[in-house]
């Protein structure tokens, strides 16, 4: 199933898709068929809570869905799935994609040098560049949280923060927890996810890397309105039974910049969800992401964004997500 938050001018509406172009109105659906709605159709959130019965109610209403209650995809406003998630975690998992980001922004730093190559090793080493990835990167799965207050969905525009002039995008799969559970074990994992999403990590570059140099993380390179960009939908689990077997694409107005391939993760979701679960409660509508993929930013390719530029990231059966810099 392909679920959508969605509005038609009247406030968030949980969806889910019929079809190539179609949207179903759960709530509507079940309103005109009982004569009242259904609180687990009252939001994603409400969905992912109510658990395995809320999804079999789903399914009965796909299969004789109200026309009244669809619309047209291209005539409703597409809304991140979850407006508001409880928490997003965002992980490093792939290897490739940090000794190559860490080589290209030294390379484009030390361009506006007159002496790039010795301009290259000391930006390595004023951005602590060359700590990437520590030992450490080996032993655990690492994270750090995204604000949760700073999402944006598909068709977005994110203004750029004025403090910036080097937009990057992050090209990343995300799972969302269903099933809430505290240590649990990798050959668990899977049984506590709820579905995928894909998440845009937008990325203010030259910010990040002033940050990085306090040793202290990547502060206002990650931290601005609309900066965690989900979407389109969540495609339950059922749907993406390998999630190690995706390719991956990012395009820029049109032309591809990324693919990338799952299946070189390092570290994977039992993996980080075994982790974070450690002498901790996972709750349903969380968020785990996976980093940026191999070859999965502008940054790898040594290309830089600008103003105007619009990024779509695709992720199949997941759909398309569209996000416009201004």
């Amino acid at each position: 199933m392909k679920l959508y938050t969605f509005s038609k001018g009247n406030g968030e509406r949980l969806g889910v898709q019929i079809g190539e172009d179609m949207l179903l109105d759960l709530d509507e659906d079940h309103c005109l068929r009982n004569g009242v709605g259904l609180a687990a159709f009252s939001s994603m959130q409400a969905l992912i809570t109510a658990g395995p019965e809320a999804l079999k109610a789903v399914r009965r209403a796909m299969d004789d869905p109200h026309a009244s209650a669809c619309a047209r995809l291209a005539d409703v406003r597409v809304l991140p799935p979850l407006p508001r998630p409880n928490k997003i975690r965002d992980f490093s998992c792939y290897e490739r994609h940090l000794t190559q980001a860490t080589d290209g922004a030294a390379r484009m730093l030390a361009k506006r040098s007159d002496d790039p190559d010795s301009a290259y090793l000391e930006m390595r080493k004023r951005f602590n560049l060359d700590s990437l990835p520590g030992p450490g990167w080996y032993e655990i799965p690492a994270y750090y949280y995204s604000d949760n207050t700073t999402v944006s969905g598909h068709d977005d525009a994110v203004t750029w923060p004025a403090y910036s002039s080097w937009p990057d995008y992050e090209l990343e799969l995300a799972a969302i927890i269903g099933t809430p559970g505290k240590d649990i074990k990798p050959e668990n994992a899977f049984d506590h996810i709820f579905g995928y999403t894909i998440f845009n990590d937008l990325s203010a570059r030259d910010a990040q890397f002033e940050a990085m140099s306090t040793g202290l993380g990547v502060a206002k390179g990650k931290d601005f309105d609309g900066s965690n960009v989900l979407g389109p939908c969540i495609v339950t689990k059922d749907e993406i039974p390998d999630p190690y077997a995706l390719t991956m694409h990012a395009r820029v107005n049109g032309e591809e910049w990324s693919r990338c391939y799952s299946r070189e993760a390092r570290w994977r979701f039992p993996d980080c969800i075994a982790y974070a679960s450690q002498s901790q409660m996972l709750y349903p509508g969380e968020i785990f992401c996976t980093g940026a993929a191999a070859d999965g930013c502008a940054l790898e390719k040594e290309r830089m964004l600008a103003k105007g530029d619009v990024v779509e990231l695709e992720i199949q059966p997941i759909g398309v997500l569209r996000t416009f810099i201004v």
